[in-house]
């Protein structure tokens, strides 16, 4: 060490005093020495420069530098005041075990951050981050530096994380949260927490709140002690009598070269331990049926209880009574700060069912599972709008060329006859229509165009009177329309529930024809498939959008099936799913779950056993009713039907009596002359 130092002080005789401390303690720091011996030849090193500086100072009169500062800054300057460099070798190879075998596998990209208000621990982590690239080098990575207010913000989406902090303030210095925000999957964060023992504890436990406040399920914290152990903590939100709570846990620890638990990340909602999750829902049979109790069935909520049964977890239901849907608005509530959406984005409840459709803005503001139900949106009408009328009744059985061949030579034969032999001018019509004729011409060439008349009419009015008969008794009407264009395009006016109308003007056949929509305060489709009644019964041209299997269930339930036709052309297909909070914690496992139900055909069987039993429940109510109906009627014939039955014998008598006068009449004419 000696020589060391005499070598040192030849070398560097001229220069200033600050400089040789400088060039000295690099030279140290290259050189393989230990730690220890390192303080040794500073320490000599110092009591030979102050000597030397009380020299200089009575020769050349130069102040002297302090021996603390000088200290001082060769601690900074060798980062021996964070720790000893065999800790911070044996926290580079935790680091680079990590990046290695953990975040390797995941993606192949990575963010690390250091983060930290000491200028001290700043210097430390880029010596530490340096350290850790020289010695691994494959893959991308983003760096970022925080550094209380001087940080720059990166914004965009960072998946896997290696953040070194130095308290709960420089975790959220970061501005990671937000970032990750509005994103379904979740990300994975290793947190290495470098600061004194007495404040890990309680830094550890902010940081572990702070992640259960985000939704950051895949969070480890991993902590150095004095004693150079490596230890890796984390927290599950959901255990017996622990629910939604972070508490510390220790999940790994580094042994030198690997850690000892082979899941860094492990599987923590396997088993929930009947922790209660608030599910939001309202009354939109058959999806959701609730009763005055505390209670709650159909479709949706028989697949949510299968899940609650799958991952151990209890159910606690949030009735809701959507009332103004009217007012969807950007925040698509129900007019109120109590809206399905608000209680979904404030984290007031974890999901959400009630034929929950999925839209583009929705899923900017929540996450939503895979669809467990397709919903068609049909376009259906009246068949009363597309009946013949009475003129066209009695034209449908011949095309118009062979009523207008028909009529010219009905008024080619009745001009010449009108011209030559007047009084016989109508016995042509009266063969036409197969009634018989009273006497017969003389002349036998009218004779043989008679002949003629009868034998070409008898085969037309067979037809006629065939096809006639046929299209009343089938009750055929005009082209039906296929698509709900088509309709608008007729001057019909369509009528939706408001949340339908406000999804579906996002479509482009909509929104160009959004006046002619009109959209229902009500939630249910049934109310807007009874409205086309009452619209038909004051004369006006509408149809409804709904539902298919709503609209199927309604128009069997009521009987008027014949009444209504659904159009074969979708309006459009809605994804029926089950919302919850931003970066939920569920979001991987009901999507796996419910993939799963789908594929083995559960969630159809449930859906069509809802169905059913929903319309056998509708037919049985329905059949008393009838039942009491029959027996009404069974005592006394509605007065209407006599009076229309009076009023079709009347007209029929009436017109008899008039024909009977008017023949009368002619006969009498005809015999004067």
């Amino acid at each position: 060490m000696g020589a060391l130092l005499g070598h040192r002080c030849s070398v560097l005789p001229n220069q200033p005093f600050s400089r040789q401390i400088w060039l000295f303690s690099k030279d140290i720091s290259r050189r393989n020495l230990k730690t220890a011996r390192k303080r040794q030849i500073m320490v000599l090193l110092l009591a030979q420069l102050s000597a030397q500086s009380s020299c200089n100072l009575s020769r050349k009169q130069t102040p002297m530098m302090n021996v603390s500062e000088i200290y001082a800054s060769y601690l900074e300057s060798t980062l021996i005041g964070v720790q000893r460099e065999e800790a911070n070798l044996y926290v580079v190879r935790a680091l680079r075990h990590v990046i290695q075998d953990v975040f390797a596998q995941l993606s192949p990209t990575l963010m690390i951050m250091a983060a930290t208000r000491s200028s001290m621990l700043d210097t430390w982590f880029q010596h530490v981050i340096g350290v850790l690239l020289s010695t691994w080098s494959d893959g991308t990575v983003q760096m970022l530096r925080a550094n209380g207010t001087q940080s720059v913000h990166v914004p965009g989406r960072k998946y896997c994380n290696l953040l070194l902090v130095d308290s709960y303030e420089s975790l959220l210095d970061t501005r990671i949260a937000e970032d990750n925000a509005g994103y379904d999957d979740h990300e994975y964060y290793f947190i290495f927490l470098q600061t004194r023992d007495q404040y890990i504890e309680r830094e550890r436990q902010l940081i572990l709140e702070y992640c259960l406040a985000h939704y950051w399920l895949n969070c480890n914290v991993m902590v150095q002690t004095a004693q150079v152990e490596v230890l890796v903590y984390s927290y599950y939100p959901y255990q017996e009598q622990r629910c939604q709570l972070a508490e510390a846990q220790l999940v790994n620890r580094f042994d030198g070269q690997r850690m000892i638990n082979a899941p860094m990340f492990p599987n923590k909602l396997r088993q929930l331990s009947q922790c209660p999750l608030t599910l939001l829902l309202w009354h939109m049979p058959p999806y959701v049926e609730l009763s005055p109790g505390r209670t709650a069935g159909g479709f949706e909520m028989q697949l949510v209880q299968h899940l609650a049964q799958r991952l151990n977890f209890s159910l606690v239901l949030h009735k809701l009574h959507l009332l103004r849907v009217d007012q969807y608005k950007l925040a698509m509530a129900n007019g109120s700060i109590n809206g399905p959406i608000e209680l979904i984005m404030q984290q007031r409840v974890n999901m959400s069912i009630g034929y929950f459709r999925k839209t583009a803005r929705r899923d900017q503001l929540m996450t939503s599972t895979p669809a467990h139900y397709y919903a068609p949106l049909v376009a259906v009408v009246e068949s009363d709008n597309f009946r013949f009328g009475r003129l066209a009744w009695l034209t449908f059985p011949f095309q118009w060329p062979v009523w207008q061949t028909l009529l010219a030579a009905l008024l080619l034969h009745w001009s010449v006859y009108v011209w030559h032999w007047r009084r016989l001018g109508l016995q042509v019509v009266e063969l036409l229509l197969g009634v018989a004729v009273p006497r017969l011409p003389r002349c036998w060439l009218q004779r043989l165009v008679y002949a003629h008349w009868l034998l070409g009419s008898i085969p037309l009015r067979i037809i006629y009177q065939s096809l006639l008969f046929h299209f009343m008794r089938l009750q055929l009407f005009e082209t039906l329309p296929s698509s709900f264009e088509q309709l608008l395009s007729s001057n019909f006016r369509a009528f939706c529930t408001s949340n339908t109308l406000q999804m579906l003007r996002e479509m482009p056949q909509v929104d160009c024809h959004y006046d002619s929509f009109t959209g229902f305060t009500t939630s249910y489709d049934q109310n807007v498939l009874d409205a086309l009644q009452h619209n038909r019964s004051i004369g006006r041209r509408s149809f409804a959008i709904a539902g298919l299997d709503v609209t199927k269930a309604h128009l069997r339930d009521t009987g008027q099936e014949e009444n209504y036709h659904i159009l074969t052309q979708y309006v459009n297909v809605q994804q029926v799913v089950i919302y919850m909070p931003k970066h939920t914690y569920f979001y991987s496992e009901f999507t796996n779950l419910i993939r799963r139900l789908d594929a083995s055909g559960f969630i159809d069987f449930w859906r069509r056993a809802t169905f059913a039993e929903s319309v056998h429940r509708n037919q049985r109510r329905e059949n008393n009713e009838e039942e009491l109906q029959q027996q009404e009627h069974r005592r006394r014939i509605h007065e209407t039907q006599l009076t229309a039955i009076y009023g079709v014998m009347g007209s029929l008598y009436a017109i008899a009596a008039l024909i009977f006068c008017l023949e009368l009449l002619i006969h009498r004419l005809f015999n004067k002359t």
